[in-house]
């Protein structure tokens, strides 16, 4: 039986923690006041609501939890687990609860996306519109950084899974899409019910289907399991084109591993691009069972961040694979010698949230760093100064929790090995580096190299 790790550092050093109210943190983003303080706002993938965090003094930041304004009758069924800040404005997206979406209940909930004010009062943002993504999961990873137009990666009436959206807010009160795109497969048109695939099945998660997207100089930078990593022309709003793509599962990623291709974002100027597949929380893998969501792991593929090279938009290159995270030495004690086997148990492991957010003046704006919440293995930091070879630099493991977010109902719990998980990451222009986890909150850490 393994024993809890504490926290795990290299090249890097703790400043601060909030508990973020007991509420799952996920994807954050930063506003700065006019008078210079510091807000955090963060997502929950398991309540309705969001967190607030005045970051000013980093070593001791203050939380508030802020309830989603939904009826009663759906509330069991939401969660507001993506989230965008930019230009003063906040973008909450709405949709199913991991309850919903990994089927251990079935309730009603409302996909979309909310827009506030958070100049006039960061602590109480103000309600200006919203805009629904009905038919469908809701909303995504999408993209805002304080422009015209929200790239929302959400669904559609008579489309499957997620595909880009994109709303024009010139007028935030009333948020009109003006365009959009999607992949081969994804139009239903006049396919019946019964010709999808089961929701969770082998055969529905090699569908194609949109997870992640960035924008840079009218260019969406787009993450499409079983189709790749896309670049999309959006110059002419109204008329979205494909411009080039790397396919990437198979081989890389592939079935039950969380998304095929999770993230697609440029690096910086430069004529490169991130790219990664997913793999999953240990949490969600019962080697006793094989329904739904949960089901016996015994081999999967590789999953990966790599570099594309993008100076050829119609003909990009994947040119770079970044190396498999480091094991420390305290972990190998504690759980196993890599970390695709925990406690003798075969587990997906994985790539996920990278610091993907919208250029802003408070936030870190550099390109020969990579920052990725590799779930159990925690925060990497990665130099990509040469393109070809990029090396690990550093790392944040948070401790394995004392205890559990994430009891159900009827009492019963997520299976897997009980050990710390990092989530989403942000960075702020002062080099304070902030990791949200599975179920312990907000720590915050600054590197040292």
């Amino acid at each position: 039986m393994s024993r809890r790790t504490e926290m795990l550092l290299k090249n890097m050093e703790f400043v601060g923690y909030n508990d973020l109210n007991k509420k799952p943190g996920f994807q954050m983003g930063m506003h700065r006041t006019e008078d210079g303080r510091y807000f955090i706002y963060s997502a929950c993938f398991r309540d309705n609501g969001f967190n607030i965090i005045e970051v000013t003094d980093p070593k001791n930041p203050v939380s508030k939890w802020v309830e989603g304004d939904w009826v009663s009758e759906i509330h069991d069924g939401q969660s507001l687990a993506k989230i965008q800040v930019a230009g003063g404005k906040l973008i909450a997206c709405y949709g199913g609860t991991m309850r919903v979406l990994h089927g251990t209940h079935e309730q009603p909930y409302w996909g979309g996306f909310k827009i506030y004010d958070i100049t006039e009062d960061p602590w109480n943002p103000k309600f200006l519109g919203q805009f629904e993504c009905e038919d469908g999961p809701g909303v995504h990873r999408s993209y805002y950084d304080g422009g015209r137009y929200a790239y929302i990666m959400g669904s559609k009436r008579n489309y499957m899974g997620y595909i880009l959206r994109i709303i024009d807010l010139e007028d935030p009160t009333h948020p009109v899409e003006v365009g959009s795109w999607w992949a081969d497969g994804q139009y239903l048109g006049n396919k019946k019910a019964s010709d999808i695939p089961e929701f969770g099945t082998e055969p529905f998660m090699k569908l194609p289907n949109g997870h992640a997207i960035t924008e840079r100089n009218d260019i969406v930078y787009a993450a499409f399991p079983n189709v790749g990593f896309c670049m999309i022309d959006v110059k002419d709003k109204t008329r979205p084109r494909l411009l080039g793509n790397v396919p990437l599962n198979p081989p890389f990623s592939n079935g039950q591993s969380g998304a095929a291709v999770h993230t697609a974002m440029p690096l910086g100027d430069r004529p490169f691009a991130i790219v990664t597949t997913e793999g999953e929380r240990p949490w969600y893998f019962d080697p006793n069972r094989e329904d739904g969501m949960f089901h016996k792991i015994t081999s999967q593929p590789m999953n990966i961040i790599g570099m594309i090279e993008t100076g050829d938009k119609e003909n990009p290159s994947l040119i770079s694979v970044f190396p498999y995270p480091e094991v420390p030495e305290e972990y190998k004690k504690c759980h196993g010698e890599n970390f695709n086997i925990i406690d003798g148990q075969r587990v997906v492991f994985g790539p996920h949230n990278m610091y993907d957010a919208a250029p802003q003046d408070c936030l870190e704006q550099r390109d020969d760093r990579v920052y990725n919440c590799h779930f159990q293995a925690g925060l990497r930091v990665y130099d990509v100064s040469d393109p070809f070879v990029p090396k690990e630099i550093a790392y944040f493991m948070p401790p394995d929790p004392e205890g559990t977010w994430f009891d159900i109902e009827d009492g019963t719990l997520f299976p897997g090995p009980h050990i710390g998980i990092a989530e989403d990451v942000l960075v702020d222009d002062r080099g304070y580096i902030y990791v949200d986890t599975y179920q312990d909150g907000l720590y915050i850490v600054r590197c040292t190299v």
